[in-house]
């Protein structure tokens, strides 16, 4: 079965590598630019998730939202970001249709 890869668009280098590395816990795999002052795009991992995130302009939208099934270990992993004590997001758990899911603040 083939991989899917969501790309996110990011604005700014340092603020996503706070996001997705500092607070989610995701590691880079790699990441590329054609040359010195051009945009990067980059895959990032977490376990068996990944995406890609692009500085480039029309990769993916602003405000894009993924959906991972079969989550395992989510009350771990939301203890685990509430206590970094992240100043802009602050995620709650709730279900909706059956599921536990993460909501984007509490």
């Amino acid at each position: 079965m083939p991989a899917i890869k969501p790309i996110l668009r990011i604005f700014d280098y340092s603020k996503a590598v706070e996001f997705y590395v500092g607070w989610l816990g995701f590691n880079i795999d790699w990441e590329h630019t054609f040359g010195e002052n051009s945009p990067v795009y980059m895959q990032i991992s977490l376990d068996t998730i990944s995406f890609h995130l692009s500085e480039h302009h029309g990769d993916s939208t602003p405000g894009t939202r993924v959906f991972i099934e079969d989550f395992t270990g989510l009350k771990k992993f939301h203890k685990n970001l509430s206590e970094k004590k992240y100043k802009y997001n602050k995620p709650g758990v709730e279900k909706d249709s059956g599921m536990k899911m993460l909501s984007q603040w509490k």
